[in-house]
């Protein structure tokens, strides 16, 4: 939503060219339909018709222009009859009296509020009348359906004053928590915190189960089999909170904290060096970012917790932000881009809630009305506490559900990381025991090279973690010839000879 008096002097900028050829005069405004049609740009004379830039021509309305495909989006108003008749009765805006039929003052206008994409005028601002604001004296005047402009006043519906009024909120919401609806209040959150200690303690019983069968399973694995699995869970758990691409952006030019050696007895970085690019570059190539990333004062679950808490404080905005109807703005509400969610004087309504939604102002939006998120959240469980509750109730298990899900992921891509790791590790070495398949046909016999055939079969007889076991990995006491393959490999100098 954007307003009449921003508009003013904006240039415009043709896209194909780049050049900024004309300003915004003025607004061209149809009461009938209650839309922005276009902008004047040049107002004519005597030998000359005026030039104007019809809505559907605008690609873009930004903070410091307006954005048109190329000089030809201006023309005369000529060619539109319609635009045409509304500059001859030159109906002007600013400083006109609004008051309903039956007579009750409104305020005085000042400004209107359109849908940068639609044109829909939204409502106007007013200085006085009978629901200006003390502080500003101002008001916001809801767009009627019907809107008749004379020479002094324009007359509006006398519904529109009760859309006006404050629905919620001021003195009469003060009162309606008092007294008894403290009691409730209580009595809610007595409820809802034992509720929320049930699903807790179920939670953590299951976490606990969890927890314990990983460990037993953890447990199992010896030596360095257990600190491969460590490493690659860490190194899982960090990729699926921070990308690869945000911790490399991260390292470079931080200070190392601490060496990280390499598996050859170097060390990628020392303590107290700068990252430059070749210990990013090494630390990709050898598996390191994420130690990387640690040593230079990386945090995953810090990470993790802010998401988590921002993910809370939204959740609790979103569903709070309802209690933002029926309220009356104090103060302006933007979006990052600058554009305007709802205005100072305005009665937040559904369509307000919607543009808060939108561009993610639901918090700003609550403030704006003189709520915390706490408090609307709060509001929102009393006035339905049954359906609420179970919303939350549902989307914490929905949560747990996917924490399981993103768990199970991790703890599967490590394993079978690991398995790839030992596959490759085992590959043209000998084995110590014979490995037989469900037919109790010998897939190798001791001492035989183990070969991709070999795994492929292995693995098809659900055998593969026997081979895998039995690999021989001590420094064999045997001579070149019986440590050689049956037959010289297809890649060998000897072959090619």
């Amino acid at each position: 939503m954007l307003n009449g008096k921003g508009m003013m002097g904006k240039p415009v900028v043709a896209y194909d060219c780049g050049e900024q050829f004309k300003n915004i005069v003025d607004l061209i405004f149809d009461q009938e339909n209650n839309l922005l049609l276009g902008f004047l740009v040049d107002e004519g004379g005597w030998f000359s018709n005026a030039l104007i830039l019809p809505m559907a021509s605008v690609q873009a309305i930004g903070v410091d222009a307006v954005i048109v495909a190329s000089k030809s989006a201006i023309v005369s108003a000529s060619e539109f009859p319609q635009i045409q008749r509304i500059l001859e009765r030159d109906n002007i805006l600013k400083g006109t009296k609004i008051m309903t039929l039956d007579g009750r003052d409104l305020g005085t206008m000042e400004d209107l509020y359109f849908d940068e994409m639609s044109g829909i005028i939204e409502g106007y601002e007013v200085s006085g009348g009978i629901f200006a604001d003390a502080y500003s004296g101002r008001s916001f005047v809801p767009a009627p359906n019907t809107l008749k402009i004379g020479e002094d006043i324009a007359f509006v519906p006398s519904e529109t004053a009760d859309l006006m009024e404050e629905q919620i909120g001021g003195i009469r919401a003060a009162l309606q928590t008092a007294g008894e609806k403290v009691q409730e209040m209580a009595q809610t959150s007595g409820e809802k915190a034992q509720e929320a200690a049930q699903i807790t303690g179920a939670k953590f019983q299951e976490a606990a189960q969890i927890t314990g069968a990983k460990f037993q399973e953890a447990a199992q694995l010896t030596g360095a089999k257990f600190q491969e699995v460590s490493q690659s869970a860490s190194t899982n758990f960090t990729n699926a909170v921070v990308t690869p691409e945000a911790q490399a952006e991260f390292v470079l030019g931080k200070i190392a904290q601490r060496t990280i050696d390499i598996s050859n007895g170097g060390y990628l970085i020392q303590k107290g060096q700068v990252v430059q690019q070749t210990h990013l570059l090494v630390a990709q190539d050898q598996g390191l970012l994420d130690e990387l990333y640690h040593a230079t004062g990386g945090s995953a679950t810090n990470t993790l917790g802010e998401r988590l808490s921002d993910t809370v404080a939204n959740f609790g905005a979103n569903i709070g932000v309802e209690q933002a109807r029926g309220r009356r703005v104090r103060s302006m509400v933007f979006t990052p881009e600058g554009s305007v969610v709802a205005v100072a004087g305005q009665i937040v309504t559904p369509q307000v809630i919607a543009r808060a939604k939108t561009h993610h102002q639901e918090q700003a939006l609550l403030a704006a009305v003189g709520l915390t998120t706490g408090d609307s959240l709060k509001t929102s469980l009393k006035a339905t506490s049954s359906d609420v509750g179970q919303q939350v109730k549902v989307g914490a298990e929905n949560l747990w559900e996917q924490v399981k899900e993103t768990a199970s992921n991790l703890q599967e891509q490590g394993t079978q990381a690991i398995e790839d790791r030992r596959i490759k590790g085992a590959l043209g070495r000998p084995v110590n025991r014979v490995i037989l398949d469900r037919n109790d046909q010998v897939i190798l016999n001791v001492g035989e090279l183990i070969t991709h055939q070999a795994i492929d079969t292995a693995r098809l007889s659900d055998v593969l973690d026997v081979l895998l076991d039995s690999v021989y990995t001590a420094t064999p006491n045997l001579s070149l010839d019986e440590l050689r393959a049956p037959e010289p490999g297809r890649a060998s100098l000897s072959q090619g000879l």
